[in-house]
């Protein structure tokens, strides 16, 4: 039974949406995408692809703790961070605990959030609170938040705003590293990420002549084995960076980034899985988790931009759904004998109208219209009748999803100016030019076969037809 969202029915708020979605592509998304994906099973099936039964026994599947990720022995985990180095929730308080050579009125911390969109992640003091012209220093903070790519400080004072992003310039702000909070920044400004979590804590320990931290690496993601490195590096008081060791403690297989992730979204503890196909869900109910937290930030950020109230309705229908699709995608998981991992979601605040539509374009109108189209292709494609089923429902409602990330297109983005929206498009043409490299990886042969995923070869086709139709 196909479940009919609100936003589904013929009403004014759907006439809204279809308005806007034909405003940008001329034609009702979902309908062909259901079509493409059809006409993409039938095609591999002609080609030889998906013909095999598989009978698929979930209870002969090992229990999820009888084997660890890639059998990597991580060992006992460092000791926990310094007091104050992380909040209560697990958050690290990256601009606390500094002694500083001179007191800014402001301090942001520059980092990539996905789609390799630079953000201010963190941030001490109020923007421009003492600049003589508060429009020329809002936009001036703006716009190296939005063209500094590497780690960095941002800082305020006055009429004066400035990127510290080489290391000189760090450390002529921190001075000598006298502090467990300034060997973290300095740290993390070497590329070392500064974790809070129970499983995989930073240590900050004092050492004579400097300090010593364990900080993260990882590499990998959206289509190829993530693989997590713990390294134990030497700070110096004067700011040197030393590693002195490294360990790769997981190695985990990556199923895509074909959903909404949300600005801040990180991997926190990874899900445990024997078998592809449970690892496989386990992920996909961990992206799940993540759209919710990604629609209640869209939700919040429609509202203040004043936007109609049929995309935000829409919006909140689809939080709901990303809510049951957590569930049934984790169900599955179980049932092949994994338990999927947590997130953790670091809020962004303040984001402008142009962050907003980047992120869009990225997360909605390729990854999500991606994403909506592979979950009508398991629908049709995948050999267990449990998961073809609950697919189907998954499919519906991320087909919907598409939509809205299209009409929120045709909505915003003639709301710009010509060189946001020339940002913007770069921005398109860039995750296009990366699912397709993710896109090329072969699956395991149980994922094609019991998951119905589709080959390199037809996933590849799929992309290419969605950049013909939609993307060029």
């Amino acid at each position: 039974m196909t479940i009919r969202r609100p936003f589904d029915r013929p009403t004014p708020a759907r006439a809204e949406l279809d308005a806007l979605i034909t405003s940008t592509l001329g034609f009702r998304l979902g309908p062909y995408l259901r079509r493409l994906a059809q006409a993409s099973v039938a095609a591999a099936v002609v080609a030889g692809c998906n013909t095999s039964h598989t009978s698929v026994d979930a209870g002969s599947i090992p229990d999820a703790g009888e084997i660890d990720a890639a059998g990597f022995d991580a060992g006992p985990p460092p000791p926990p961070p310094p007091p104050g180095l992380c909040s209560t929730d697990g958050r690290w308080q990256a601009l606390d605990g500094l002694t500083l050579t001179r007191d800014p009125s402001w301090i942001g911390q520059i980092e990539s959030v996905p789609g390799g969109i630079p953000q201010i992640t963190v941030e001490r003091g109020e923007r421009c609170a003492d600049a003589t012209d508060t429009p020329a220093c809002v936009a001036a903070i703006t716009e190296l938040e939005q063209t500094t790519y590497q780690r960095a400080l941002l800082t305020q004072t006055g009429d004066a705003v400035d990127a510290l992003e080489e290391e000189a310039e760090l450390l002529g702000l921190l001075g000598p590293i006298d502090t467990a909070h300034e060997a973290a920044l300095v740290a993390w400004r070497a590329g070392y990420d500064i974790w809070c979590s129970e499983t995989d804590p930073t240590s900050v320990t004092q050492i004579p002549g400097g300090w010593r931290v364990v900080g993260y690496r990882q590499s990998g993601g959206c289509g190829t084995p993530w693989v997590t490195t713990r390294h134990t590096v030497r700070v110096e008081s004067s700011g040197a960076v030393t590693e002195e060791s490294s360990e790769v403690i997981r190695e985990e297989e990556d199923f895509g980034c074909v959903g909404r992730r949300p600005a801040g979204l990180r991997a926190d503890a990874p899900g445990r899985a024997s078998d592809p196909v449970g690892a496989f869900f386990a992920q996909i109910a961990v992206l799940e988790a993540s759209a919710v937290d990604a629609f209640d930030v869209m939700i919040d950020e429609l509202t203040g931009l004043g936007a109609p109230p049929a995309l935000i309705d829409a919006a909140r229908a689809a939080r709901e759904d990303e809510v049951r699709h957590t569930a049934s995608m984790g169900a599955i998981a179980r049932r092949y004998g994994a338990e999927p991992g947590t997130s953790t979601f670091d809020p962004i605040e303040g984001r402008s109208a142009l962050d907003i539509a980047l992120e869009n374009a990225v997360e909605g109108c390729v990854r999500e219209t991606f994403g909506a189209l592979l979950g009508a292709y398991q629908a049709d494609a995948a050999r267990d009748p449990e998961i073809r089923a609950a697919m189907r429902e998954v499919a519906d409602d991320e087909l919907r999803h598409a939509e809205l990330s299209w009409a929120l297109a045709g909505w915003l983005e003639p709301r710009l100016s010509e060189a946001d929206r020339a940002r913007v498009e770069e921005a398109r043409r860039e995750a296009i030019v990366a699912l397709r490299d993710e896109a090329a990886r072969t699956h395991d042969p149980a994922l094609v076969e019991v998951a119905g995923l589709p080959t390199a070869d037809a996933a590849v086709a799929m992309v290419d037809r969605l950049a013909h139709d939609l993307w060029s």
